[in-house]
């Protein structure tokens, strides 16, 4: 793929396109070869229910307008013959809508309201360009990267020049000492970085990177969090070092392992504090 930014990319299309991802980074955390084995194997991998209640998020809150890629199925028991003709004869209306329960829109219709009704998450979803897929090369390797919601084009002032991502959480986990702690944990600093790097690479000024965080459980908190400068910094830094990793692992030839002369298992203080009291 040429250096490029893509205003409405089909997801499918974007997925398929063979540059490494976010996604693929945090794989090679544990190993490259997982990373190559999951990038290679994508479409075995099927969507889990939070997947789905994420990206319908995602619609909702980008879009405000939930119709627009769902509709409500009925309440039919598809066991009996009438539940059957009753669901065949929506799918036939629905074309290419994606059928979610009653719960499931009240869930995302309660999520979007909430991000609208804050004022730093309505600036930016009022302000921003939804779904922008960009490409270009970090580190003589072929990367690819797609903010949920871009203010790159916007005048510097107290929020912008950005970055916006968008997450789904369950209830009380988009407080910021939850989020923190998941944030590290689930290497998600690779996705900020590598965004970052992507869009200042096609000419785009970031100096902002937030967190729009939305509870999907009433009453559907919201909370906006920024990343500092320190964390932006870093942020770029394991990109480039996943990035030299996965260099060495290609030119070895795609080795399925973990690597070779690996250091020996160590006694950690907390671990001989543990074996101190038994």
């Amino acid at each position: 793929m040429n250096k490029k930014i893509i205003d409405n990319m089909d997801m499918e299309e974007y997925h398929d396109e063979g540059s490494i991802s976010s996604t693929n980074m945090r794989d090679m955390g544990t190993s490259c070869e997982l990373a190559n084995y999951n990038k290679t194997n994508r479409r075995g991998i099927k969507q889990t229910p939070a997947m789905f209640d994420g990206t319908l998020v995602h619609h909702a809150l980008q879009t405000r307008n939930i119709g627009s890629g769902y509709a409500i199925a009925p309440d039919c028991d598809r066991r009996t013959k009438h539940g059957k003709a009753e669901y065949v004869e929506f799918q036939s209306r629905i074309g290419d809508l994606s059928p979610i329960t009653k719960q499931q829109y009240e869930m995302a219709h309660g999520a979007m309201e909430s991000a609208w009704s804050h004022p730093e998450s309505r600036l930016f979803l009022e302000n921003g360009l939804m779904e922008r897929s960009g490409f270009c090369k970090i580190s003589d390797v072929d990367v690819k990267a797609r903010p949920d919601i871009d203010c790159s084009h916007i005048p510097h002032s107290k929020h912008f020049p950005a970055l916006v991502d968008i997450k789904t959480r369950q209830i009380g986990k988009a407080s910021r000492d939850s989020w923190r702690k998941d944030f590290f944990n689930y290497k998600t600093y690779l996705q900020a970085g590598l965004q970052i790097l992507v869009w200042r690479s096609l000419g785009c000024e970031v100096t902002e990177y937030y967190y729009l965080l939305v509870e999907k459980d009433a009453p559907f908190q919201v909370n906006v969090i920024a990343l500092d400068n320190d964390w932006i910094h870093t942020s770029i830094i394991e990109v480039k070092k996943v990035l030299d990793k996965w260099k060495i692992y290609l030119a070895n030839g795609l080795p399925k392992s973990y690597g070779q002369n690996q250091a020996p298992l160590e006694v950690e203080d907390w671990q001989a504090r543990i074996l101190d009291q038994l």
